[in-house]
């Protein structure tokens, strides 16, 4: 992704962005009356320029406050509940949630919208013509809040469920799957190698940015951090196959890398398998007890898999359709691992985690992709923990279902 429009994606799910924005117009909206009030007709002045507007306007700024105030309670406690009941890596889903950003910055920026407006009216900023069009558009801002507000409502009763944030994490690792390229082995790149200039997770690569410094200096680049993976300052990030660098050249190979303290769902598939496996392992813990949601997880995971191997080719993608830059492919072992690992070492001795898993496995086995051997391998391996840790009832009817599939 291009790095600007990465920086600005990251903003934009920032909540303070919106609720910022969202008052900036509010404010605007209010001090905007007075320049329009000289297009107002007079018999429009006449019936809407009375006492009304400051009525309404004073109801808004009493009530959104409060509205608000609520509303950003529940939203803590969602984010409080997610974290505990699933995992603290997936409650960043809740803060970019832009429906409830939407909600959080539209009583924000119509209580602002009050406020302003009702100042302005004391202070006698308006005539007539002014209130008639506050009067025109606290009708828009009091219909805006109540579809935000009924939005809200309806949202909320599934913010907190470890079922939608099962969906949420899904939907952004299948998008992130969709963008990456063949598992066949990129050709190496011989060269010079330019270093992280700090340590951190790489949240972001800007290929297009290579793209161009490759073909200016008439080469290409390998990448060696992809995307999630950590790097010390120092480490290589990637290599080159051009001249020799300078000063300038590294500042604009290094720029197209993106270097933070975390790890993001945006182009990391193994993030959003790792945070799947974690809010399976979690449910499996003997406080939550929850077998049910670990079997889900494990059919998402089949899901996500399958529909990756089968795709020979990534989707367009301006971001990855770049021939002069090399970047590695998504291992399978490494995938498989990433997801059922924490089901397999903690699940294994209840007999509906045991059946899901081994089922999710053979259908991945025998679906002849670049994932198949890797689930084969896994499976078998499975197989070896839950006769280990079954009941022997449990373990007798496994192997009754398994013992000739393995």
């Amino acid at each position: 992704m291009n790095r600007w429009r990465y920086y600005w994606r990251v903003l934009s799910t920032q909540i303070w962005f919106r609720a910022g924005l969202y008052a900036g117009f509010g404010v605007a909206a209010a001090l905007t009356a007075a320049l329009v009030a000289p297009l107002v007709p007079r018999e429009v002045a006449d019936r809407l320029g009375g006492e009304s507007v400051e009525a309404i306007l004073t109801i808004l700024a009493s009530s959104l406050l409060a509205v608000a105030t609520f509303s950003l309670g529940a939203w803590v406690s969602a984010y409080t509940a997610v974290s505990q009941a699933a995992t603290p890596r997936v409650a960043v889903l809740i803060t970019s949630d832009e429906s409830t950003q939407k909600a959080l910055a539209t009583f924000v920026g119509a209580f602002l919208y009050a406020v302003v407006a009702v100042t302005a009216i004391h202070a006698r900023f308006y005539g007539e013509e002014g209130r008639a069009v506050l009067y025109l558009t606290s009708l828009v801002v009091v219909c805006l809040v109540a579809f935000r507000l009924l939005a809200w409502m309806s949202r909320l009763s599934n913010l907190a469920r470890v079922g939608h944030m099962i969906e949420l994490v899904e939907q952004r690792t299948a998008e992130c799957l969709a963008s990456q390229p063949p598992t066949s082995i990129p050709t190496p790149v011989d060269g010079e190698t330019f270093e992280a200039p700090a340590t951190g997770y790489i949240q972001n690569i800007d290929f297009p940015h290579l793209q161009r410094l490759a073909e200016e200096g008439g080469g290409c680049i390998e990448i060696l951090a992809p995307v999630g993976s950590f790097r010390r300052r120092g480490e290589p990030l990637g290599r080159i196959s051009f001249g020799k660098q300078d000063g300038k050249t590294t500042e604009a190979l290094q720029a197209a890398f993106s270097i933070a303290r975390t790890r993001t769902f945006d182009q990391d598939p193994r993030f959003g398998l790792i945070v799947l496996g974690e809010i399976a392992a979690r449910a499996l813990s003997p406080g939550i007890n929850d077998p049910g949601t670990a079997a889900e997880v494990a059919g998402v995971a089949v899901r996500l898999l399958d529909n990756w191997a089968r795709r020979t080719e990534p989707e367009a993608d301006a971001n990855i359709q770049n021939d002069r830059v090399v970047r590695p492919r998504l291992d399978p072992d490494v995938l498989v691992q990433d997801v059922f690992g924490p089901i397999i070492r903690y699940g294994m001795a209840d007999p509906v985690v045991t059946i899901r898993v081994q089922k999710g496995l053979h259908a991945l086995a025998a679906c002849q992709s670049a994932i198949s051997d890797a689930a084969r391998s896994l499976s078998l391996e499975a197989a070896e923990r839950a006769r280990e840790s079954l009941h022997k009832a449990d373990r007798a009817r496994f192997d009754a279902q398994f013992a000739n599939r393995d």
